[in-house]
């Protein structure tokens, strides 16, 4: 490649001393520099072109160190694998299949736009020598910013480095266990208030049909308003919501297939600009979601400012605007550090966008995965509400502490298969920085990794036969590659592991035991309908998730 840039630069170089040594000469100076422009433009063609071909017919088959992997060889000219991981009936589908195909392959070498090559890191050793032993060896890749960015801007999901270790030692604080104690009752009241609206939707019989997405999201968005941007979003609560801020972020987050492919198409060609239906709905939701976060900010900064808030004096008014929330601790850091604290309010932004995203997209998958499984596998279900009520024998209205959670061992495997078989993240991505061997495989500059958690949440090799199976059983007595911590990594591992995982797990549990202790899932017509299969899965997607969402049947337990 670095031969094809010197020759390049070297052609551009002696064309550009020719166009300047004509203006200098003068006489047939102007038709001379035509000539040398145009000469320019088409050596400049040509050689772009040539590296072009190169690199897309020559390097790939002939010349690139990884073309001896393992990886599916049915691919389209110049598109690679691109046609069959879009038309796959999910977004995880070919990869498990590549995975268990070759199972003992650390890496899974396929082609994608331009037959640029990328590894599937296949065995959980592949994924502790990326996500641990070389973690600063690799950075997330120009292209995969540009797509996010453009949406979240500049937040700890795509700083690198030592900032990446002192922002994340700043945001840290608040997903502590201590203040996870603390962000509790915020957790069960909107449980609770979730419970509330489920209710008042019985039927004689006791009986509601619910959309599980629906109403998940918008319990797990109002939690993520109180934690994260310190303000009631109250979309439990539609009467008393100021900020559309759901609204808002689903026209950001969920767009169409077309808008999807916009986006992407844009991290290539620059076409935003474009009087399209799908722009102009994402450039003005983004817009207003940027105003809200934005806006949040500055009222925040402002209160600190005058002295009217604090999150150490009011983390435990339930009833007030912050609980010790992550804006508040943010712009408490900046006050306190002053320049030292390096953190702009663009940056605040981008981190809360950053948190928003990951908080509750989490929470909302976990939670409506767990509503299905329950739904469809009665015996699990009765197996976790047995370990579940004794908790509330002497007193229903109880609020149980963290400590009393974490002895819930069936409810804990229970939510650890759920993440293992659906995980709520389809993906992420690594671009080596330097040239790497990895698992006895060569790893050049500029390499791309990809990282599903399904691939090895699925793996036959490491689970066994039974992998698709929900067995909450399984956790008791781990074997093998099973009892590594990179056999199950929904929130991914190493130095930049999920920083609120701890967060999202107790949100989760906590929503789950309510709704279990009041109720009985049962499966919808919909569901039924289904004979066992699993929901049609929503692809192209970041987010595992089914197409229109999860229909289940409430029944009251009188």
């Amino acid at each position: 490649m670095l031969v094809w840039k010197f020759t390049a630069l070297a052609s551009l170089v002696e064309t550009a001393v020719w166009i300047v040594g004509s203006s200098v000469r003068g006489g047939h100076g102007a038709a001379t520099q035509a000539f040398a422009l145009r000469t320019f433009l088409a050596c400049f063609a040509l050689q772009y072109g040539a590296i072009k071909l190169y690199w897309a017919f020559i390097y790939p088959f002939f010349r690139s160190p990884l073309r001896h992997l393992p990886g599916p060889k049915n691919n389209i000219p110049l598109i690679g694998q691109l046609k069959n991981l879009l038309t796959a009936s999910s977004p995880v589908e070919l990869y498990v299949k590549w995975g268990n195909t070759w199972p003992d392959a650390p890496f899974i070498r396929h082609l994608g736009i331009g037959n640029a090559e990328t590894l599937l890191v296949n065995t959980p050793e592949a994924h502790k020598e990326v996500l641990q032993t070389y973690c600063y060896s690799f950075q997330k890749p120009e292209l995969f910013s540009r797509y996010i960015g453009e949406i979240v801007g500049r937040g700890l999901l795509f700083v690198e480095g030592n900032e990446h270790k002192r922002q994340r030692r700043i945001l840290q604080s608040l997903f502590s266990v201590p203040s996870i104690k603390r962000i509790l009752p915020v957790f069960h009241e909107k449980a609770k208030s979730l419970i509330s609206i489920f209710e008042k939707k019985l039927d004689e019989n006791g009986r509601a049909n619910i959309e599980a997405v629906e109403y998940f999201s918008k319990m797990t968005i109002d939690v993520v308003g109180v934690t994260i941007l310190g303000v009631e979003l109250n979309n439990l609560s539609p009467e008393d919501r100021e900020l559309d801020f759901l609204s808002c972020y689903h026209r950001v987050f969920n767009q169409s297939a077309f808008g999807s492919a916009i986006g992407f198409i844009n991290v290539f060609i620059p076409i935003r600009w474009l009087p399209l239906k799908a722009n102009k709905c994402f450039i003005e939701a983004n817009n207003e979601l940027r105003r809200l976060v934005r806006q949040c900010v500055h009222q925040r900064v402002k209160d600190l400012a005058n002295g009217t808030s604090s999150p150490r004096r009011n983390s435990e008014e339930l009833g007030g605007r912050h609980h010790g929330d992550l804006l508040t601790l943010m712009v408490e850091e900046r006050k306190q550090l002053g320049d030292k604290a390096d953190l702009t309010e663009e940056d605040m932004v981008g981190h809360l966008l950053t948190f928003t995203a990951a908080g509750y997209e989490t929470t909302a998958g976990a939670m409506m995965w767990a509503s299905y499984v329950l739904a469809t596998n009665p015996e699990v279900q009765d197996k976790l509400r047995a370990e579940i009520l004794p908790l509330f024998e002497d007193n229903p209205n109880a609020k149980l502490e963290l400590s009393d959670i974490e002895k819930l061992s069936y409810m804990h495997n229970f939510c650890r298969e759920v993440l293992r078989i659906h995980a709520p993240a389809v993906s992420t991505y690594r671009e080596a920085k330097t040239d790497l061997t990895i698992c006895g495989e060569f790893i050049p500059k500029g390499t791309t990794m990809l990282l599903v958690p399904a691939v090895t949440g699925l793996s036959k090799n490491v689970w066994g036969d039974d992998a698709d199976e929900f067995k909450p059983e399984r956790w008791n007595a781990l074997h093998g590659d099973a009892a590594s911590p990179y056999a199950f990594n929904p929130f991914g591992g190493g130095p930049r592991i999920c920083i609120g995982r701890q967060f999202a797990l107790c949100e989760f549990k906590i929503l789950l035991l309510e709704v279990v202790r009041h109720f009985r899932l049962l499966p919808s017509p919909e569901l039924e309908s289904l004979e066992g299969k699993l929901p049609e899965i929503d692809n192209p997607a970041v987010a595992y998730k089914p197409k229109g969402g999860v229909n289940i049947v409430l029944e009251r337990i009188w």
